[in-house]
């Protein structure tokens, strides 16, 4: 186990008074940090290594997924995905690898409205707001918020966009695509409206899952044999692995000699996981295992090596 002795790296930093609280506040300009997670179970192992679906919480994904397992594949439209894995998912209790394509992309045509309140040389009333259709109250739902906040404000004048649902029926809207009104009424506001078309790139997204492992346990086996040792450190290398272990993360100057060189241990395995700037490794330190993320952040040294991975 580490030991419990202070190192001269955390007397320093409490010194200092510059330690993750102090950072986090902006007051130092951090290196990297290195979190470490014990894990003594395959279990907690393979929760760490996983991101869990919840499907109370994520009824939309949880959806998704539902339909990629039961039919094999699972498409969405949308601007963006509805989510980016960036590891296996745990659902329905297994193991699943998910994949994500883009299969299809077309422009579509979009309307918003523009409402301002509070210019000079606004015209007289058209219309309450009440009396809109109701496409068109829904759609500029939060419009007499709006009006109440500028009423309460100080500003002389402030707008405010509204974006209509691809799927609006068009033909029910007084507003959208051409506007039958310019001035409406808004809790005895006068309120300039107008209307405009806008294109927008649309994705159909193909989501795929593949099982990895019967359940999290399982797949925490999987990934003990990828597991880091580290031995052999320096005292400044254990001091900063130590205060990792005690404080959860251990945050670091720019050009750690320790933070680096402890960096590039690591990184003579391939990690886990990993993006141009983070890499997580199950790691072994003095008989224990710990779910370990290095996080280079502004270390050049160590994002040009995650970078070439």
């Amino acid at each position: 186990m580490p030991s419990t002795q202070l190192s001269s790296r955390r007397a320093f930093l409490a010194s200092s008074a510059i330690g993750l609280g102090a950072v986090l506040a902006g007051c130092v300009e951090p290196g990297g940090a290195l979190t470490m997670t014990p894990v003594e179970t395959d279990e907690e192992i393979g929760a760490e290594a996983t991101l869990s679906i919840e499907s109370d919480r994520d009824s939309e994904t949880t959806a998704l997924l539902e339909a990629a397992h039961t039919d094999g594949e699972a498409t969405v439209d949308g601007e963006r995905p509805p989510f980016r894995p960036d590891r296996p998912l745990e659902f329905r209790g297994a193991v699943f690898e998910a994949s994500l394509a883009v299969v299809d992309e077309r422009t579509e045509t979009g309307y918003v409205v523009t409402a301002t309140v509070g210019s000079e040389d606004v015209g007289d009333p058209e219309i309450a707001f009440e009396d809109l259709p109701a496409v068109d109250r829904s759609a500029l739902e939060a419009l007499p918020e709006r009006v109440d906040a500028h009423q309460g404000g100080d500003d002389p004048e402030t707008g405010a966009v509204f974006e209509y649902d691809r799927d609006v029926d068009l033909e029910a809207s007084a507003l959208v695509p051409d506007s039958d009104y310019q001035v409406i009424e808004v809790d005895g506001e006068s309120v300039e409206v107008e209307s405009r078309e806008t294109e927008t790139a649309v994705h159909t997204y193909r989501y795929e899952l593949e099982e990895q492992a019967s359940s999290v346990a399982e797949y925490g086996t999987q990934l003990r044999r990828r597991t880091v040792v580290l031995d052999s450190l320096t005292d400044d290398e254990r001091e900063l692995v130590e205060e990792a272990i005690e404080d959860g993360r251990a945050v670091v100057d720019r050009d750690d000699e320790a933070f680096v060189s402890v960096g590039e241990r690591l990184l003579e395995e391939e990690p886990i996981y990993e993006d141009e700037y983070t890499g997580e490794w199950l790691v072994e330190y003095e008989g224990a295992l710990y779910w370990t993320e290095l996080d280079a952040l502004r270390t050049q040294e160590l994002v040009e090596q995650l970078d070439d991975g």
